[in-house]
């Protein structure tokens, strides 16, 4: 269960007793809360107080009972919780504008409806996946967010990200349980293996828009929002988070392969849900998965056969080397003119993708040129690409992980291909020297007929 389920849950208790007293904590209980958290999310997810929404509820229905010429006014004063006649005409005055006797009498109405969470935040969702995975939900887009942040790198960088925030939250005098407080955070670089103990964390906590941040480490931006699937991770038996993280992210990937939708360009986020006075994390956390529609044409195989090319290729190793390959060979290209040269060059690369996040894994970025091209640089070589039968898919640099686990998934259930003996290769569409999220790509799959 999710905070937006929590809250839904919250709301249920309440509408339930709308004629009766409410406990506020009896609500948070439903929501699994702190009474704290639950106020500061309440609001956060439905844009009112708990104590604003009952008062308006309970208006509106009393309005609703008004038009009943038997309805007593003193006696919907006391079923909907108010200590006299005066004080309900007071506020039902301040509500819709009239006096009761006056709405009544000019026959005019008032409706504060009952607000649905999962109406109001999720995507109506396809049943039989709803069944098969009950806990992830499709979230509407999330309009982006301003925060303040601060990252750290190094270890332990989610405690040490949540101190740096912590003491800025203190000398700004923004409260955890204020009612528009939300935080989340995420890896930022994540790391490349299990057993990588050094790595990035960033935590963000929401502002409005008249928050001035002037801070020599924490800084403000905007999150740029998206489409997500989100889904709730509760600590496990010993108060730990860690495992249940990594379990939670691994049934959203086997959701995401059942699912209409691809991986989103845009960040993941884990938002973490319940603080101490000390802005420590005592909560549980909800994942965002960010995704995007499947478009099918985006999917769609066609076959080539490429004839060998020469290259100028440069190749690097280790955990970071395709970002360190691309850089370097696109930095060189742009140096020595190939994008103002007037020739059709291609940019592409090919690796060891089984050893992605190794200190072996190699990765060998590519310029198409002429075969006596002098490359003027003793780590870029001159080599011929072989080439050989290719089915080839496009894509955008932001789907690239997604788009290869689909393009092999398609290879090895084809009933007339099978994965080729050549390199596969991904080819980026460049007309300038760059690379990044929108980044048209060419993938390319080594097949050959299945025997």
């Amino acid at each position: 269960m999710n905070y937006y389920e929590s809250i839904q849950r919250s709301i249920n208790y309440i509408e339930s007793r709308l004629g009766e007293e409410i406990d506020p904590g009896n609500a948070a209980r439903e929501a699994i809360m702190s009474l704290s958290n639950f106020y500061r999310m309440f609001f956060a997810l439905a844009g009112y107080t708990v104590k604003e929404y009952v008062r308006l509820r309970r208006i509106s229905l009393a309005a609703g009972e008004l038009s009943s010429d038997n309805c007593c006014i003193v006696d919907l004063a006391v079923k909907y919780g108010f200590d006299s006649a005066d004080a309900f005409s007071r506020a039902f005055r301040r509500i819709t504008g009239y006096l009761p006797s006056e709405f009544r009498k000019n026959s005019k109405k008032y409706n504060f409806e009952r607000i649905d969470i999962m109406d109001k935040y999720f995507e109506v969702q396809d049943r039989e996946l709803l069944e098969k995975y009950p806990d992830i939900k499709v979230l509407k887009k999330v309009e982006p967010i301003r925060v303040a942040y601060y990252c750290y790198f190094g270890k332990d960088p989610e405690t040490n990200a949540f101190s740096v925030v912590a003491d800025w939250l203190n000398k700004s005098g923004i409260k955890p349980d204020d009612s528009n407080f939300r935080v989340f955070g995420y890896n930022n670089p994540s790391p490349s293996s299990p057993d990588q103990t050094e790595y990035g964390y960033e935590v963000c906590v929401t502002i409005g828009d008249g928050v001035e941040v002037n801070d020599e480490k924490v800084k403000a931006k905007m999150l740029e929002g998206g489409l997500y699937a989100v889904t709730g991770v509760r600590r496990n038996r010993n108060g730990e988070l860690g495992e249940e993280i990594m379990k939670t992210w691994q049934r959203l990937n086997n959701w995401l392969v059942d699912s209409k939708y691809v991986y989103g360009g845009h960040q993941w986020l884990e938002e973490h849900l319940g603080f101490d006075d000390e802005f420590r994390h005592t909560g549980g956390i909800d994942l965002y998965m960010p995704i995007a529609e499947r478009n099918v044409a985006d999917f769609e195989k066609t076959f080539e056969t490429e004839d060998p090319m020469w290259t100028a290729a440069y190749t690097a190793t280790g955990k970071d080397a395709g970002d360190r390959a691309r850089n370097y060979l696109i930095k060189w290209a742009d140096e020595n003119g190939l994008f103002v040269d007037g020739k059709q060059h291609r940019y592409f690369a090919y690796y060891n993708h089984l050893r992605i996040g190794y200190d072996d894994f190699f990765f060998k970025m590519c310029v198409t040129v002429d075969k006596d091209f002098n490359t003027g640089d003793p780590a870029i070589v001159t080599e011929e690409f072989k080439g050989g039968q290719y089915a080839v898919m496009k894509s955008k640099f932001k789907y690239n992980g997604m788009a290869w686990s689909e393009f092999i998934k398609w290879t090895s259930k084809n009933k007339d291909y099978t994965f080729g003996d050549h390199w596969f290769f991904e080819e980026y569409s460049l007309d300038r020297p760059e690379v990044n999220m929108e980044t048209d790509m060419m993938l390319h799959m080594s097949i050959k007929p299945r025997k």
